[in-house]
């Protein structure tokens, strides 16, 4: 992703160069610049150069491109940035009396920890994942190296919890009714629809390890007979029988787990005798000995289900989640949207306009800037 990201934003920059007639070359920009200011705040190069140089490592940007790449891609990693610095103005508007030393206390411990998923973005702990590192020393020399620092990162990282925190609490989202579970449920069906399918078990020899077919075929029959007679002595369909018969004779991929398949959907397998009698054998039974172009197949059909849809009953929490979320979603947009219309900023390559402006504005080639 990186790749494609890195190539596509360094084929903009030429493309735009070509058609200056003088060319001044990339503007390097320092950590310590302002590069945009919103309402009381500024975002400095350093609060966004650090994630372009870690792109162009991992991406290994050719060196005569590096600067043009670093230029656009600090674009677009302030464009990211904007709309927590719009979230963090409307909170230190709205909410005044809040007792930040108190609410950054907080913060401290789910910074070094990681929080609830033990790697939330921006923490200690995600950070060393995405920079490959192991401790907090190693972490820190590397933060450096990219033109940051963890005290950087750390208010970073409170700025962003700070702004999502703030946007949860301006956004109250209705908790669905039965009939709305419902009415979802109805209206995107599809999306719930189970394929006629089958659990099987399976036996197969492949003719390229067996000097002749026939040695093949002795091979299988010899484990047929021992599922048959399993067979006959015990009725329960739905009963594997092949767990340890498949790791001594079968010589699938599946052997090791005893030849079982999970759900297999009608017309999946390549080949069309296997997928006749997957779902032709009665539930229970064994196949005679199948052939295919690549050998022997002993089958059996453990639980087969006929394609229809997932019962409403089983999907209501998932159903209330989705809803729930996707509402969150859409109001966070126009929550968003109505500060990025309403906000003037100024940018190093914007100049003075709306959030809504700047980021719907084409990223700039390197000698534009200023």
């Amino acid at each position: 992703m990186h790749r494609l990201l890195i190539l596509s934003l360094v084929a903009l920059a030429a493309a735009s160069a070509v058609a200056q007639e003088t060319i001044q070359g990339p503007v390097k920009l320092q950590g310590a610049e302002v590069i945009a200011r919103i309402d009381n705040s500024v975002i400095l190069a350093s609060d966004v150069l650090w994630e372009a140089e870690l792109i162009i490592q991992v991406s290994n940007v050719p060196p005569e491109q590096v600067e043009e790449a670093r230029h656009m891609l600090t674009q677009k990693q302030l464009r990211s940035y904007i709309d927590t610095k719009l979230i963090m103005a409307d909170f230190r508007r709205t909410a005044r009396g809040a007792d930040m030393e108190a609410i950054r206390g907080q913060l401290e411990e789910p910074f070094y920890s990681g929080g609830m998923s033990g790697k939330s973005p921006g923490s200690v702990p995600g950070l060393m994942e995405v920079l490959k590192v192991d401790d907090l020393e190693e972490l820190d020399k590397k933060l450096v190296s990219l033109g940051t620092s963890l005290a950087d990162r750390k208010e970073a990282f409170m700025e962003k919890a700070i702004a999502q925190t703030w946007v949860h609490e301006q956004i109250d989202v209705p908790k669905p009714t039965y009939a709305d579970l419902l009415e979802y449920y109805k209206t995107h069906q599809d999306d719930y629809a189970i394929a006629k399918a089958a659990r099987w078990e399976e036996l197969m020899v492949e003719f390229k390890n067996h000097p002749t077919r026939e040695a093949a075929r002795a091979k299988i029959a010899e484990a047929g007979n021992i599922v048959w007679q399993r067979a006959q002595a015990q009725p329960d369909a739905s009963k594997p029988l092949f767990t340890d018969v498949a790791p001594k004779y079968s010589e699938s991929y599946k052997a090791a787990d005893g030849g079982l398949y999970d759900w297999t959907s009608e017309g999946a397998l390549r080949d069309p005798n296997l997928n006749t009698a997957l779902f032709t054998l009665p539930v229970g039974s064994l196949s005679p000995i199948l052939e295919s172009e690549v050998g022997y197949h002993i089958i059996r059909v453990v639980e087969r289900r006929e394609a229809g849809y997932q019962p409403f009953e089983e999907l209501q929490d998932a159903i209330r989640e989705k809803m729930m979320n996707d509402s969150f979603g859409e109001q966070t947009q126009k929550l968003i949207a109505k500060l990025r219309g309403e906000a003037r900023i100024w940018t190093i390559y914007s100049g003075d306009t709306t959030a809504q402006a700047y980021i719907e504005s084409p990223l700039v080639p390197p000698s534009r800037v200023r």
